[in-house]
């Protein structure tokens, strides 16, 4: 199984900001018990307004007197650390406080993919919970990005900044790029009507330039019964990944668990938002495909899929060292 997107880095860093590596192992012993059946992690440093990291991160997460630059340095060495052989695509959520100078640093330093945004505003565009598109500034900075071979990941835009994405993608294409793009923790609106889902026009539009969706089980975005139990909650999610494979292909989905069972220390709904234990996710969401779809399609979708169109493509520097 490929996880397209867990906030481990922001994990790892909140860690070492207290000094305290029991969460991170904890969660490292769970992937590791796994780890014949997870083989790659989309790991997450992510970033929001300054008063949201406060109020969610503590005091201390982000300070302008350390660099995202450093702060990326300590999450990714920890996390090596802790989990040393399984493949990562490391990414930073809400580019808020980096510059595109940074971005070069950043990507020297391992970054592979870039969520442009949050669910705020910043310089760059607009996330899910604004109205606003992308600025001449972001339009600069994505162009930087996929010039650098960095991923482009659509999750958490608004509909002027998502489509505002696709556009840029679509001209670079057309001018023979090979933009590595889609959508990593996103389900279906219509199934689930939340402004972080994505509409059945956007999935369309992820359709055109050849883009992914990583459908996440988190439980929040699958369905908005929260009386609703662990059973019918897994078929809903089944449910989202049928749905969206009949209008992206079934070459063109991924799984993603976003999961935020470690928030539990600042609120215990966190620990019921996951479907799946991660000690059996795998297994557990196989013999789900399984009811519906091929060992063939079960398979593309469990792993082949984000390999072949983005994980061998944002790794070719590493390969190419090894």
């Amino acid at each position: 199984m490929v996880d397209t997107h867990y906030d481990l880095l922001t994990i790892c860093y909140t860690c070492y900001l207290k000094n305290d590596y029991k969460k991170i192992k904890d969660i490292a012993d769970k992937i590791s018990s796994n780890k014949d059946k997870i083989k790659c992690i989309f790991a997450n440093l992510y970033f929001m307004s300054i008063e949201k990291m406060k109020e969610e991160l503590g005091e201390d997460y982000y300070s302008d007197k350390v660099s995202v630059i450093d702060m990326f340095k300590i999450s990714k060495e920890i996390l090596n650390k802790f989990l040393p052989d399984i493949d990562f695509i490391y990414s930073i959520e809400g580019c808020d406080y980096i510059s595109i100078d940074d971005l070069e640093k950043l990507k020297e330093e391992g970054l592979n993919s870039i969520i442009l945004v949050w669910n705020n505003e910043n310089k760059y565009g607009s996330g899910s919970d604004t109205d606003k598109g992308l600025t001449k500034e972001g339009i600069e900075f994505l162009n930087k990005a996929i010039d650098l071979n960095i991923g482009i990941d659509l999750s958490h835009a608004n509909l002027k900044t998502f489509f505002g994405i696709i556009e840029i993608i679509k001209s670079r294409q057309k001018y023979g790029s090979d933009v590595i793009c889609y959508a990593s923790h996103s389900n279906s609106r219509l199934l689930c009507d939340r402004k972080r889902n994505l509409t059945d026009k956007e999935l369309k539009a992820l359709k055109e330039v050849n883009g992914l969706v990583g459908v996440f089980s988190n439980r929040n975005f699958v369905t908005l019964n929260r009386k609703m139990g662990r059973k019918k909650i897994e078929n809903e999610y089944l449910k989202h990944i049928i749905y969206i494979s009949t209008i992206i292909g079934i070459d063109n989905v991924m799984l993603s668990t976003d999961d935020m069972s470690f928030y539990s220390d600042i609120d215990s709904e966190y620990l019921k938002i996951p479907i799946f234990d991660y000690s059996e996710i795998s297994q557990k969401v196989r013999n789900l495909l399984l009811k519906y779809f091929s060992l063939e399609d079960t398979d593309k979708i469990m792993y082949e899929n984000a390999y072949e169109k983005i994980i061998n493509k944002l790794l070719i520097e590493k390969k190419k060292m090894m």
